[in-house]
């Protein structure tokens, strides 16, 4: 499932990947140091299914992934991240899509 992210300024990785248990993932030396200066504005990781790469829905802020395991995490809840989890979901909607002018619609 797709989900927002805040991206580290300092090293351009998740600001997720700076915390304790996640720097042997990585060989970033700021990841590694956990010393995150996220941007605050959201950033989109999409997914796709597969095999045949059909946008995957996104995670909702503050949603708990992977529960019970070793890789357990929960999504970014602050208010740019749901601000802009509204946005995608307007868009996304058939109600919101723009009409075409002009068009029978048969």
């Amino acid at each position: 499932m797709s989900v927002l992210v805040h991206l580290c300024r300092g090293c351009g990785h998740q600001s997720a990947w700076h915390e304790a248990g996640n720097g042997g993932y990585t060989s970033c030396r700021c990841c590694r140091a956990g010393s995150a200066d996220p941007d605050p504005a959201p950033t989109l990781l999409p997914t796709y299914s597969s095999p045949h790469g059909i946008p995957e829905p996104l995670w909702a802020p503050g949603t708990q992934r992977n529960a019970g395991t070793m890789h357990a995490s929960r999504t970014c809840s602050c208010a740019q991240c749901h601000e802009a989890a509204e946005a995608m979901t307007r868009r996304e909607h058939p109600s919101a899509a723009p009409r075409l002018v002009g068009l029978s619609g048969r």
